[in-house]
This record gives C-alpha cells, structure tokens and sequence, in this order.
C-alpha cells in the first residue's frame, strides 16, 4: 500500500463525522460533502461512476471511515478507509 498524503491526512482529519467524499490528486485535497454530491457535482459526472459513489458515501461510517476519489491514466478510483487509530 502506497503512503497516504499528508494533505489527504488532514482532510480525513478535519472532516471526520462529516459525510462526503475526499476528492485528491498529488498535488491538493477538496473535501465535497454528501449535499455537494447529490446537488450541483451531480451533472459533472459520469452517470455510471456517480451512482457507484452515492452508493459508497452513503454506506460508509463517517465517524471512523473515508471515502475517497482521485484520477489518473484514464480511471477514476473510490476507495474506502477505515480508521485505525485517532486522527
């Protein structure tokens, strides 16, 4: 497994009980909450990939898990993090 980014670290952090996903790329961090998503996000995206990520967001333990999005070589990602420790 890859180190995660100090940037989306502090993201985890500072959102933590929020619902929403972290949207990230090596170079910065944007926390988009569930209203985001479901309101104006919506029409920027793929039919097929926002129905996947409304499924993660709101099946997932905002107190002690992550949802994440971040793109590259064609794909875009979603991956679940669970907390293991304090943030």
């Amino acid at each position: 497994m890859n180190d995660l980014s100090p940037m989306l670290i502090q993201s985890f952090a500072q959102n933590r009980g929020t619902r929403g996903a972290h949207f990230y790329s090596d170079t910065q961090c944007d926390f988009v909450t569930w209203e985001q998503i479901a309101g104006d996000v919506k029409d920027r995206l793929p039919e097929q990939f926002y129905e996947k990520l409304i499924e993660a967001i709101a099946n997932y333990d905002p107190e002690s898990e992550f949802v994440t999005v971040s793109a590259g070589d064609g794909q875009i990602v979603i991956e679940l993090f669970k907390s293991h420790e304090v943030l």
